[in-house]
C-alpha cells in the first residue's frame, strides 16, 4: 500500500490547478507543473524565488509588505479568503486567476500553500455578457418603443424598459413596484376595450390594439399597444411581451392628412361650383347676343346690315372662344378635365386641321409645306379631339402671325424616347430669347393686342396644359425676325399596339338617352320649354316662330314645368339647368321616373357645359345638349325631327 508522502505527491504533480507553495518570506518551496504551465517557467526554475514574480505592480512591490503585516497583526487579505487576481506569466503577459491561499506549520516555520487556477475563459465569457448586457441596455435606453415583460397570474411585471417614463410619465420603479399603474391612465372611453383585448392576449393570443392615455401630467397619448405570449419552460409562469409604440405624433399626422383632404376637397367642389357658374353666366348673355344675331342673320338685310350682325357674331364668337379657353385652363388646373385616351392616327388630324385652315393661309396667301409622305402615318395616344384643338391653335398662330406671302410648315418625326413630335414653323417676325417664356403667360400677347391681329392671349397657355394632360409636353424655338417654331410631343403608339380607344368615363360625347328610332314627326309639334331667363324664352320664341307647327309653352320654375308636362303631353321639352326653385337634373330625373314622358324627346339647354354634369345628365336620360350660346340651326333641327338620335341631320 502506497504511503502517505506518495500519495500526496501524485495528488499535487497530478492536479489540474496550480499549487504552490512559499516560507514566510514569499520564498518558493514548491511549484507543481500545472502551475508551471500556467506561468511559462521550467520545472524547477521557480523552487527559492520569490513568489512576487508571478505578480504585477503594484502587487509585486507590496507582496513581501502583505505577509509581514499578516504575520504580526493577523489581518488576511487573501490567506483564507481567496479572490480573484491578476497573475504575471514569464512573458510579461498578465491574465485573471482565482488564487485560495492556506497557512500550515512545519517544525514551528510557517508556511502558505496557494492554490491557482486560471479565470481567462470565464471572464472572457463574464465580460462577453457584460457587454451584451450593456449594449442591450443602451439600446432600449434609446429607443422609443417601450418593452415589458409581465406574468399573467398574478400580474407582476419583471422587466420594464426606461422608454416608460417618455411614454407614460412614470419611472421604472413606479411601474414595478404597481402593476395596476398602466390601467389607472387608460383613457376613460378605451378601459372596457383594452382589458377585453387583454384576456385574449392571456389566452396565448398575439394581440394588437391603439388606446389612448392620460398621464400623471394630463397629456393626452396615443398609444400603439402589441401582446405576444411567450413561451416557458413547463411548471414556470406563463409570460407576456409587451411592446408599446408612441404614435401620437402619426395620429396628429393622419388628423391633420384628412383635414387637410377634406379642405381640398371642399376648395375643389367650391371651383367645381364656380366653374359651372361662371359658365352659366357667361353663356347666358351671350346666348342671347349670338342667338339673336343668328336670326338676324336669316333675314333679308341690306349689306350695312349684314356687316353689322356679321360684326355682333364675330366680336360674341370671339369672347365665346376666351371663355371656353379660360375654362378648359381651369378644369385641367383643377384635374377635372375629363379626356379620351386612344391611338390617334397623326395623319387624319392633320388633314382635318389644314382643310379648316385652309382658307385661312390662302387669304395670306401663304404657302403650307406638308411633312414627306410616310413620316405622319403613325399613332399617338391621346385625345382626338384635345390635340386638334391643339394643332388648330398652333396652325392659327402661324398663320395669323406669319409675313404675307410667308410659309407655314409641318413637320414629323419620331424620337428616341418614345414621344412623337409634330412641328408648326413659320417665317413671323419670332420672338426673343427673353420673351419666349411669356408665351405661355393667360392673356400675354407681346403687343400683338395693338395690333389688327385677333386673338385671345389664352391659347398656347391652354395649348401646353393640354397636351401635359395627355402626358407630352409643348415645345418652342424662336428667332427674331426669322420665324418660330412649336413642337407638341405625344406618346407614340408603335405597330401592332391596340388601336381601340380607351375612353374615361366622363367624355362631352353625349348621346340620346332613349333609343328611339328617328320617325319623322309631322304635324303640331307642342314644345314646353323650362327657364327662368327672360331673354333666353324670347330667343327660343323668335326660333320657334320660324317653325308654324311648333306650339311653345313656357315655364319659369321646375314644379311649374313638371305640371305643365303633365297637362300638356308635349312632343318636346326643352329643359335649362339653373331654375329657382330646384335643380334642372332633379326635373329632368322626375321626368324619366313617370311613365308618360320616360320616352319624351328632353333636350338640355345650358350654359353649363363641363364634363361632369353632361355625363351624369346623359345617364340620367337626356336625349341631347345644347350649349349656350345655341346654335340656332341645331335647335330647329330638335324642332323638325324630335326624335332623331342627336347630331343626325333630319
Amino acid at each position: 500500500m502506497p504511503k502517505s508522502a506518495e500519495i500526496l505527491h501524485s495528488i499535487v504533480e497530478s492536479a489540474e490547478s496550480g499549487i504552490i507553495t512559499i516560507d514566510s518570506h514569499g520564498v518558493v518551496q514548491t511549484f507543481s507543473p500545472a502551475a508551471e504551465r500556467l506561468f511559462g517557467y521550467e520545472p524547477g526554475e521557480m523552487i527559492e524565488r520569490n513568489v512576487s514574480l508571478l505578480m504585477p505592480e503594484p502587487d509585486h512591490s507590496a507582496h513581501d509588505g502583505y505577509l509581514n503585516n499578516y504575520l504580526t497583526s493577523g489581518v488576511a487579505r487573501i490567506i483564507g479568503l481567496g479572490r480573484e487576481v491578476t497573475g504575471l506569466r514569464k512573458d510579461g503577459t498578465r491574465f485573471p486567476l482565482h488564487v485560495s491561499v492556506g497557512k500550515f506549520a512545519i517544525d514551528g516555520q510557517t508556511m502558505f500553500t496557494g492554490i491557482v487556477h486560471d479565470l481567462t475563459t470565464e471572464v472572457e465569457h463574464r465580460n462577453s455578457l457584460r457587454a451584451s448586457e450593456e449594449r442591450f441596455q443602451q439600446l432600449v435606453a434609446n429607443i422609443d418603443e417601450m418593452f415589458m415583460l409581465r406574468t399573467l397570474a398574478p400580474v407582476k411585471y419583471i422587466y420594464v424598459s426606461p422608454a416608460v417614463q417618455q411614454i407614460y410619465g412614470v419611472t421604472v420603479d413606479q411601474a414595478l413596484a404597481d402593476p395596476e399603474i398602466f390601467f389607472t391612465v387608460i383613457h376613460p372611453d378605451d378601459a372596457a376595450f383594452i382589458r377585453t383585448k387583454m384576456i385574449e392576449a392571456d389566452g396565448n393570443t398575439r394581440v394588437e390594439m391603439e388606446s389612448r392615455i392620460v398621464r400623471p401630467d394630463g397629456e393626452l397619448r396615443w398609444l400603439w399597444i402589441r401582446y405576444r405570449p411567450v413561451e416557458t419552460a413547463p411548471g414556470e409562469p406563463r409570460l407576456v411581451a409587451i411592446t408599446v409604440s408612441d404614435i401620437t405624433a402619426r395620429k396628429a399626422a393622419q388628423r391633420g392628412e384628412e383635414a387637410a383632404r377634406a379642405e381640398a376637397e371642399r376648395a375643389n367642389d367650391a371651383k367645381s361650383e364656380f366653374l359651372s357658374r361662371m359658365s352659366h353666366e357667361l353663356r347666358t348673355p351671350l346666348n342671347v347676343i349670338l342667338g339673336f344675331s343668328q336670326l338676324l342673320g336669316m333675314d333679308e338685310l341690306t349689306t350695312d346690315q349684314q356687316e353689322s350682325v356679321q360684326q355682333i357674331n364675330r366680336g360674341g364668337r370671339h369672347l365665346l372662344e376666351l371663355i371656353n379657353e379660360v375654362l378648359d385652363i381651369s378644369q385641367i388646373e383643377s384635374g377635372q378635365m375629363a379626356l379620351s385616351s386612344e391611338a390617334v392616327f397623326v395623319s387624319d388630324v392633320i388633314d382635318e386641321v389644314l382643310d379648316l385652315m385652309g382658307p385661312l393661309a390662302d387669304a395670306r396667301k401663304l404657302l403650307v409645306t406638308l411633312p414627306p409622305v410616310g413620316t405622319f402615318d403613325e399613332h399617338v395616344m391621346a385625345d382626338r379631339q384635345r390635340l386638334k384643338q391643339v394643332l388648330l391653335n398652333l396652325v392659327s398662330n402661324a398663320i395669323k402671325y406669319n409675313r404675307d406671302e410667308g410659309q407655314v410648315s409641318l413637320s414629323c418625326a419620331v424620337q428616341p424616347d418614345g414621344m412623337f413630335a409634330i412641328t408648326v414653323s413659320d417665317t413671323g417676325i419670332g420672338v426673343p430669347p427673353e420673351e419666349i417664356d411669356r408665351l405661355f403667360a393667360p392673356f400675354d400677347r407681346l403687343g400683338a393686342e395693338n395690333t389688327e391681329v385677333e386673338g385671345t392671349g389664352v391659347g398656347l397657355a391652354l395649348s401646353l396644359a393640354l397636351a401635359q394632360a395627355m402626358g407630352g409636353r409643348l415645345e418652342v424655338e424662336s428667332t427674331l425676325g426669322v420665324g418660330s417654331s412649336f413642337t407638341v410631343l405625344l406618346p407614340l403608339i408603335e405597330a401592332g399596339e391596340p388601336q381601340a380607344a380607351e375612353r374615361s368615363p366622363l367624355t362631352n360625347d353625349l348621346g340620346r338617352a332613349t333609343a328611339d328610332v328617328a320617325q319623322g314627326l309631322h304635324g303640331p309639334l307642342t314644345v314646353v320649354y323650362i327657364d327662368d331667363n327672360l331673354a333666353s324664352l324670347r330667343l327660343v320664341q323668335q326660333v320657334a316662330a320660324r317653325r308654324p307647327g311648333v306650339r311653345l309653352v313656357h315655364a319659369m320654375h321646375g314644379q311649374v314645368g313638371l305640371d305643365l308636362v303633365s297637362s300638356t303631353r308635349p312632343d318636346l321639352i326643352l329643359l335649362d339647368l339653373h331654375l329657382p326653385d330646384t335643380s334642372g337634373e332633379e326635373v329632368l330625373r322626375r321626368l324619366r321616373a313617370e311613365s308618360a314622358t320616360e320616352n319624351t324627346p328632353i333636350v338640355v339647354i345650358s350654359a353649363d357645359a363641363t364634363p361632369g354634369r353632361v355625363q351624369r345628365l346623359r345617364d340620367t336620360g337626356a336625349s341631347g345638349y345644347l350649349t349656350k350660346p345655341v346654335d340656332v340651326q341645331e335647335l330647329l333641327a330638335w324642332f323638325d325631327e324630335p326624335f332623331r338620335i342627336e347630331g343626325e341631320t333630319p
